[in-house]
């Protein structure tokens, strides 16, 4: 049987790992919907018929995204893995 403060953590680190998923999809979506958007908009305005403004919207969005959720996750796993370095020379 666990312990209260066991399941305290569990639920602890459940959370983080929702809120963590949360992030990285809003963190994916809101620049292309953003760049798409301001790339559609500057195409009725100035672009005579063409589609060159959304398809830089959607290229610089994507690349947005990308980087955004590469450095999201890269500081999240860093952090686990100095949490895990310091666990494992506390038990040695």
């Amino acid at each position: 049987m666990k312990t209260k403060e066991q399941q305290i953590k569990e639920r602890r680190d459940v959370l983080k790992s929702m809120t963590m998923v949360f992030q990285v999809s809003i963190s994916a979506i809101c620049p292309i919907i953003l760049l798409l958007s301001v790339g559609n908009w500057l195409d009725g305005k100035y672009g005579n018929g063409g589609y060159w403004f959304t398809a830089v919207g959607i290229i610089c969005g994507i690349y947005s995204a990308y980087r955004g959720c590469y450095y999201l996750i890269k500081d999240v796993w860093f952090e686990k893995e100095e949490k895990n370095v310091k666990t494992d020379s506390q038990q040695d």
